[in-house]
Parts: structure tokens; C-alpha cells; sequence
């Protein structure tokens, strides 16, 4: 039943190429004259529905529109990269028979996993929901959210969000091009992560990551929000499952001369 390993190699390079992160602390949508959609393809296969033995593949992803084309394009093209990564698709398919085969390949390993032990079939899920948690004219913050279950203990959350950079071409912006210096940011990013586990400042960190982590590392995702920029660590990134995602918000006045609020903001 426990097929997860292709899954999780195709994901995590996705988030790699990917510079991203979420918040609780996210705020309301700014508009600008970017519009953006949200589009669903979504499909199921059941063996027996009264039961709930279901496989369910179920993908939300945005559609931008409204200014300039190669903007637009190059938004679309990148989340659409993302979710062909996260769902295992073949990235040489145009994006709709790629999402396409990669649901029939979700249910021929439910098929046969039912097959296979029929007294443990249960309902498998594959699903990506899409928000976007920042917009200005001259940023867009994307977030996507998946899950992923195929049997075993527990299913596998995981998110990307990522801040693309409206006036240069919808570049997704890196730690470099939002903190000037990624070694000073650290001692209040170790701050942050324990204020947000509810652990106090004098805490050891090994509370909340893996035993030989001694100073919290910089994250794949980091993004920008109205009120800051947040730092976004997966599950098993730093911790263990049980530890769970983990969002870092550092305000603007924390980060101060670390960060240029004013190329971001209007």
C-alpha cells in the first residue's frame, strides 16, 4: 500500500524550483489590474461509493489574464509546471493530457491496490487547492495546497507558495531577492518558527525540529504577504510529521533594513 516514495521525489523537486510559503497571518486580496480565475479538473473512480472506496484526483489551479500577455503566460506556465510535478505528470504533455494521465495513473495503483488487499481498500485522494494571498501591482503571492493519500497511517499535506515579481517578466522571487543578508535574518527567523510553535525564546529549538538541527536553516518557500514575509517549511523539511507545516511570518519592522518594504508595497 505504500507507494509514496515517486510521489514525494517528483514533489519536493517541485517545491525546490519553486521559492515559496504561507501564514495564518495572511491578509485580505489587493486587486490590481492582474484578474485571475480559478479552474478545476477533477475526476473519480469508485469500486464500491456506499463504502467510500473511492479514489478521488481533484486539481484547483489559477488562470491569470488582464495585463500584459507574456506576464499572464508566464504565471500560467509556472503553476501549471508546479502541479504536473506534484501530481507525477509528465511534463513533455501539454497540461490538460498530462493532468489526465497522471488521474489514470492515480487510479490504476488504487485498482491495484484493491486488488491486492481487499480488506484494506479505502478511499485514496489526490487534491491541489489553489488561493492567492497577495496582490499588488507589483508582486502576486500564489498559494497552493495539496494532499496526498495512498494508504498507510496518514495521508501527506503539503504547500507551495510562491511571490512572483510583476515588473520583472513574473520572475518567482528567491530568499536573495527579498532578504539582503540570509545569515543575519536568521536569529529573528529562529524567533519567529518558536512563536509560531508556542514555544517561548529561551526554548531549545530541538523541541520542534530534528535532533541535529542546531540553528533553524532557510526554507525553500519564502514569500511575501502585506504585513511582511513569511518563511514556509513543510512537513518532514526541518521536523517530523507529528511537528507538522511550519509558518514563520517576520513583519516588516522586524526585518527592517534586511528587507525593501517599499519595492514591494504600493
Amino acid at each position: 500500500m505504500q507507494k509514496l516514495f515517486s510521489f514525494w521525489c517528483l514533489l519536493i523537486c517541485g517545491l525546490l524550483f519553486f521559492s515559496a510559503c504561507g501564514s495564518k497571518d495572511q491578509p485580505v486580496v489587493k486587486k490590481s489590474a492582474l484578474m485571475v480565475e480559478s479552474s478545476l479538473f477533477s475526476k473519480s473512480n469508485c469500486v464500491d461509493e456506499k463504502k467510500g472506496v473511492c479514489a478521488r484526483f481533484s486539481i484547483s489551479y489559477p488562470i491569470f489574464s488582464g495585463v500584459d500577455s507574456m506576464v499572464t503566460k508566464a504565471l500560467n506556465q509556472s503553476l501549471q509546471e508546479f502541479v504536473v510535478s506534484a501530481v507525477g505528470g509528465n511534463g513533455q504533455l501539454p497540461f490538460a493530457l498530462a493532468l489526465d494521465s497522471a488521474s489514470m495513473q492515480f487510479f490504476a495503483l488504487f485498482l491495484a491496490d484493491v486488488k491486492e488487499r481487499p480488506e484494506m481498500a479505502m478511499e485514496y485522494v489526490t487534491e491541489i487547492k489553489d488561493s492567492i494571498v497577495f496582490q499588488n501591482a507589483k508582486v502576486v503571492t500564489v498559494q497552493m495546497d495539496g494532499y496526498s493519500y495512498t494508504g498507510g497511517a496518514h495521508g501527506n499535506p503539503f504547500t507551495m507558495l510562491v511571490s512572483y515579481d510583476l515588473g520583472k517578466g513574473a520572475k518567482p522571487l528567491e530568499i536573495t531577492d527579498l532578504i539582503s543578508d540570509t545569515t543575519a535574518v536568521k536569529p529573528a527567523l529562529e524567533k519567529a518558527y518558536k512563536r509560531s510553535k508556542g514555544l517561548k525564546e529561551t526554548d531549545p529549538l530541538t523541541e520542534v525540529v530534528y535532533p541535529e538541527i542546531t540553528q533553524i536553516p532557510l526554507p525553500a518557500q519564502i514569500a511575501v504577504v502585506a504585513n511582511g514575509v513569511v518563511f514556509f517549511y513543510n512537513a518532514y523539511e526541518i521536523a517530523p510529521y507529528a511537528v507538522g507545516s511550519s509558518s514563520a511570518l517576520l513583519t516588516w519592522d522586524e526585518l527592517g533594513a534586511l528587507a525593501d518594504k517599499n519595492k514591494w508595497m504600493e
